[in-house]
């Protein structure tokens, strides 16, 4: 699977504008497991004014942080999920910057349930 897009702010001094790219790949394992890998890119096309430290916030925050535009941050995530029953399934990941910029984003573990109806 991939997307890609644009986060585009409504007030280009509060937020930072991003381009966006995501890529993932998975194989199943045995019945019900499935184990994965990501990668995500971040091109930061604008910087905002509303922060005053050159950090980016990547996925989890906008900061609208000065001086950014023209960055990279790109990720990478290894995981793991299983499909409990045909409308659940729980999964966790780790994901880890392969770039020397990192903004907000050192390591990260995420889990996840999803539910489907």
């Amino acid at each position: 699977m991939s997307t890609a897009g644009f986060r585009l702010p409504v007030d280009a001094h509060d937020e930072n504008q991003v381009f966006y790219w995501s890529g993932h790949i998975d194989r199943k394992i045995g019945n019900d497991w499935y184990a994965f890998v990501e990668t995500n890119w971040y091109h930061y096309l604008r910087s905002g004014d509303a922060f005053p430290l050159p950090v980016e916030g990547g996925d989890l925050f906008n900061l609208g942080s000065q001086g950014i535009a023209g960055n990279d941050l790109v990720t990478g995530a290894i995981g793991l999920k299983r499909q409990l029953r045909e409308i659940d399934e729980i999964g966790v990941a780790w994901e880890f910057p392969l770039t020397d910029r990192r903004g907000l984003l050192d390591n990260r573990l995420t889990v996840d349930y999803i539910i489907r109806y």
